[in-house]
């Protein structure tokens, strides 16, 4: 009992310590161009727009530490359910990619999905956040003008996602610890509180899912989730004019 209450203690301090830094950073950089803009004399419109593109940048960065510590207690209480439908596996590619056009503005994304519908039975939301967290994840890793590609593919009885990266890579002995709760890269740039991949895990793992990563050939990382099949999607009927 004293080991566990030590454990949950110290997780409570790194969780106040991650967070307080991650909070401050953000909120700093939205007062500071806030104050800016607020001077009119001084700012040109050129400079406003960059002030407000500062301040968006922040906002996205807060709203996903505050979504990433939501997820984190409802993933550590049991509380996520999953509300699976037959979606289209194609669309939680697009519309990750359409929510996340400003983080990865600066990398060479390529997507690679089959030509035609791919249906999967998957709770859109929890697999779309997934997906994101390790969109996320790439760009905090490699440097901006390297390629990210996302692909997904049909596996027999499962369904796999794919985000492939140029970067450094993960180190070997950092490896088989990736997906625990506040490890974070050396090489990570600021802005992540060490909990997406762990979240993204998470959320795979409740759909009987698997989260696995590699190193690649020639340098980056790729990591595939697979969400197993149990039952064939339905036909879909051609409309009939």
């Amino acid at each position: 009992h004293g080991r566990l209450l030590a454990e949950s203690e110290r997780l409570s301090r790194v969780l106040l310590n991650s967070i307080s830094h991650e909070l401050r950073t953000p909120l700093a950089a939205i007062g500071s161009a806030a104050s800016a803009l607020s001077d009119a004399t001084s700012t040109s419109p050129d400079m406003r727009r960059t002030l407000l593109a500062e301040i968006h940048e922040a906002n996205a960065r807060l709203n996903r530490i505050v979504g990433n510590l939501l997820d984190l207690a409802r993933l550590e209480h049991g509380n996520v359910t999953v509300r699976a439908d037959w979606h289209d596996a194609r669309d939680v590619v697009d519309t990750t990619v359409r929510e996340l056009h400003r983080e990865l503005a600066a990398y060479a994304v390529t997507v690679e999905v089959p030509s035609e519908p791919l249906l999967a039975w998957l709770d859109f939301s929890l697999i779309q956040h997934a997906l994101a967290n390790l969109l996320v994840n790439a760009t905090m890793h490699t440097p901006p003008g390297t390629a990210i590609e996302i692909g997904v593919t049909s596996e027999g009885d499962a369904v796999a996602w794919t985000v492939a990266d140029r970067g450094p890579g993960i180190a070997p002995d950092l490896l088989p610890k990736i997906f625990e709760k506040f490890v974070r890269a050396p090489n990570a740039s600021a802005g992540g509180s060490g909990l997406g991949l762990a979240i993204a895990k998470g959320f795979v793992e409740a759909h009987g899912g698997t989260l696995v990563v590699a190193n690649r050939e020639g340098g980056g990382t790729v990591f595939t989730f697979r969400l197993p099949q149990p039952e064939r999607p339905p036909l879909v009927e051609a409309s009939i004019q």
